[in-house]
């Protein structure tokens, strides 16, 4: 056996062990993809080698050697590639124009002999004999890409973090002994002895220096594996919350540094062998659970919150939410993974809300109370006539008026009004509207002049709502209606079986300017009934979306009129709500005058 065969076999065996440990790991990285392709060239060319060194026919190495030659040729530019790709770099118009020129040299080295010009036998194996081009091709194909991957290696580092630049580092340093040793000993003797070797080439054993450089770099950068075991540690220390795994004797396999501080161990303290979080947590079980909240234990004691005048103690000094799941661990074992989370903020806040709410509740119980003090319900009768109305906000309280007062003459006055909007607010205003209303109904004015009273009275107050409105003044004696419209829907006479639209209209009030309004007046008959409905009944809207319409409402009352008074009344709240799905989205308000029939 040839003793020179032990430098391309010693190399040939360390590359394709390289080789094999990575391609085994089934790296899905673009840079391990390309480190393979490299080792895999490597391999073919040191593989050349030793058929170079093994004595075979002489007549058969020059097609060993022009066969071969593809090996050495595409080394450079794989090289090249590769680095590209280590720096994240996308490859540029020179890594093209090299790999282009290594495939078309690869025919002309195959068919001529300006590559390769032969074949000559020396003490250690077959020498080539190099053509016209070689030395060019040897430059241009290996010695370029080298040089200029040394470049890029050191200077497309210089603003990376430190770990990366060093991998950089790393690689040009094996790249440019490599091409040391393959100058000395293949290149520069060629060049001095014009073109012979005394001496054994190492150019291509010796790439596995480089090779080995490769691995290092990807190795200690992690582009070999995708461990995610390792990722997954790496993300849950730096989660927010605590991650705890235990096995099934309580045994502490894990915890990150949120863990620990959440459970009040110092980072640097050592980890216990076992951690039984009934120690640390108040009602703590250990019967199966998936999320339950659970007071620590501390000696802190509780501060108190101030929310105006009233005092709450906190929930310090922490209330944690434990999420609990069982994971396997290895063979039929299973461990228990707890995630910890800070939520003493969150119940705080809850206490907090809890409070005010409580504030909010009693302070609206409060206006619905008052509300209902001015809403009119114990309305004035007669043999002559009877009143029937309906009452329901949207809310605690509500935007609708409804103000019923006999006057000293006999004579009755509504105030029929609807506040834009709902809730506070629109309370507040409907508010003010029966108090204007009280007021205006002792003077015993004309309908027109009640609404302008109110316009005048809360335009200055009023900026963000306007109403709609109708005033009626109803005389029992004689019968007539007098009525006035401020921007309100008609209301329906209802006569021997028909429905008819009392006639009128008008601007609202508190809009821009003075309202233009005008009176109306009509005179009602024996078993006449005046209706009168907030938009609250007809808004509501159907499965599809659709609101139902004033019209539709109409329709509705023209179909119910047989019924009496307060029959109507609970038919049409039941039609509006079953057309709405149970869903009212405003104030429901009803009213109606109905004359005897012996008036």
């Amino acid at each position: 056996m040839n003793p020179y065969l032990i430098v391309p076999l010693l190399a040939l065996f360390l590359n394709l062990s390289l080789f094999t440990y990575v391609l085994a790991l089934k790296g899905k990285h673009r840079v391990v993809h390309l480190y393979l392709l490299y080792s895999a060239d490597l391999s073919l060319w040191i593989i050349s080698i030793v058929l170079y060194w093994s004595f075979l026919p002489i007549h058969w190495m020059p097609w060993i050697f022009k066969i071969s030659s593809i090996s050495w040729l595409l080394a450079g530019t794989l090289f090249l590639e590769f680095v590209f790709a280590f720096l994240s770099k996308n490859p540029n118009i020179l890594l093209y124009l090299l790999r282009g020129l290594a495939l078309a040299i690869f025919p002309i080295a195959l068919t001529t002999d300006w590559i390769i010009g032969g074949v000559e036998r020396k003490y250690w194996g077959d020498m080539l004999i190099p053509g016209p081009l070689y030395v060019y091709g040897v430059n241009v194909l290996i010695v370029t890409p080298a040089i200029y991957a040394i470049f890029l290696l050191i200077f497309e580092s210089r603003k990376e973090e430190i770990g990366f630049r060093k991998q950089c580092y790393l690689l040009a340093f094996g790249t440019f002994l490599t091409s040391i040793l393959g100058f000395l000993t293949t290149v520069l003797p060629r060049i001095l002895s014009k073109g012979d070797l005394h001496y054994p080439p190492l150019s291509g054993s010796a790439s596995v220096i480089q090779s080995l450089c490769v691995f290092i770099a990807i190795a200690k950068y992690g582009f070999l594996e995708i461990r995610l075991e390792r990722i997954a540690l790496q993300l849950y220390s730096k989660l927010r919350e605590g991650v705890i795994l235990l096995s099934t004797a309580d045994e502490l396999l894990y915890w990150n540094d949120s863990a620990k501080e959440i459970l009040g161990f110092p980072k640097s303290a050592s980890s216990p062998e076992k951690l039984d979080l009934g120690h640390f947590l108040e009602g703590f079980t250990r019967k199966p659970f998936t999320r339950m909240d659970f007071k620590k234990k501390s000696d802190t004691p509780a501060k108190v919150i101030r929310i105006d005048d009233d005092m709450i103690a906190s929930t310090v000094p922490m209330y944690l939410e434990v999420s609990k799941s069982e994971i396997p661990i290895s063979g039929r074992d299973v461990g228990k993974v707890y995630v910890l989370r800070d939520i003493t903020e969150k119940k705080e806040a809850s206490e907090k809300i809890n409070m005010l709410y409580s504030r909010v509740v009693r302070d609206l119980d409060i206006a619905r109370e008052v509300q209902n003090t001015i809403t009119t319900r114990d309305f004035p009768g007669s043999e002559k006539f009877k009143i029937f109305s309906y009452f329901r906000p949207y809310d605690h309280v509500g935007g609708d008026v409804l103000n019923c007062a006999e006057t000293a003459d006999g004579k009755i006055e509504i105030l029929f009004a609807d506040v834009s909007g709902h809730g506070i607010s629109s309370a507040m205003v409907a508010a003010m509207a029966s108090i204007s209303f009280n007021v205006v109904s002792r003077k015993g004015s004309k309908p027109k002049e009640g609404l302008l009273f109110t316009n005048d009275l809360l335009s200055s107050v009023v900026t963000q709502h306007f109403i709609s409105a109708m005033y009626l003044r109803f005389d029992p004696k004689t019968l007539i209606l007098e009525y006035s419209y401020a921007g309100h829907h008609s209301g329906l006479l209802l006569r021997k079986g028909e429905t008819l639209g009392l006639p009128g209209k008008g601007g609202v009030l508190l809009a821009i300017g003075t309202p233009i309004l005008e009176d109306y007046q009509i005179q009602l008959q024996a078993g006449d009934r005046i209706l009168l409905y907030s938009d609250g009944l007809f808004e509501v809207r159907g499965s599809k979306g659709i609101p139902m319409g004033n019209a539709t409402l109409v329709e509705a009352v023209k179909k119910l009129s047989y019924q009496d008074s307060d029959g109507l009344i609970r038919s049409l709240v039941s039609y509006s709500e079953s057309f709405g799905d149970g869903i009212i989205t405003d104030d429901l308000t009803m009213f109606c005058l109905e004359i005897s029939e012996s008036a």
